[in-house]
């Protein structure tokens, strides 16, 4: 497998598009509107700003979803908008659900929370694959 020429045939400005709409996503998928009171509450969440480090969450996060959304856009781009999605759900539903349900197995984690952090990444993974098919 030649990286150089994997590399180069990834579209990156969808892949930064979704990057910055995963951000969106996560912004309303945790916020009080949606599952952010319940997130909390699952997670005895009680955390204040001045503990968080947020150059290395925001900064963290935006490198790995960049990772991520670029392996899908190298499966996904050009394939139509009906087969972008359906990868997108298989991926995210098989890889992303069933890797995230192992370690919360193991760490007593709760399947509200297991829905909710796994719902956001198949809704996330899913819009990407039909982005990327139509792209």
């Amino acid at each position: 497998m030649n990286f150089a020429n994997l590399f180069s045939s990834i579209h990156w400005l969808p892949v930064v598009v979704m990057t910055v709409v995963s951000f969106a996503l996560g912004s309303f998928w945790h916020s009080p509107l949606m599952f952010g009171k319940t997130w909390k509450k699952e997670n005895n969440y009680n955390v204040t700003k001045e503990q968080l480090n947020l150059p290395l969450i925001f900064g963290g996060t935006a490198v790995l979803h960049l990772i991520a959304l670029a392996a899908l856009n190298l499966v996904c781009s050009g394939i139509g908008a009906w087969n972008g999605l359906l990868t997108g759900l298989l991926v995210s539903g098989v890889w992303t659900l069933t890797a995230m349900g192992g370690t919360y197995l193991f760490a007593n984690r709760s399947l509200k929370i297991l829905a909710i952090d796994a719902g956001m990444y198949i809704v996330l993974f899913s819009l990407s694959g039909l982005i990327f098919g139509i792209w």
